[in-house]
């Protein structure tokens, strides 16, 4: 992924192919049913931090 590409994500709300998780203590189990709903649908980027 490229900074450009990065920041373009970042400058977006979430929508059906972005999401934004929280994630300072760890992978939530809500970043797990998103991967899953992503591979069954059109794939997209979780931005996790």
């Amino acid at each position: 992924m490229t900074t450009q590409l990065m920041r373009q994500l970042l400058s977006k709300d979430e929508k059906i192919t972005i999401e934004f998780k929280e994630c300072q203590n760890g992978i939530h189990d809500d970043v797990y049913e998103t991967v899953c709903s992503f591979s069954n649908r059109y794939g997209g980027y979780i931005i996790m931090g």
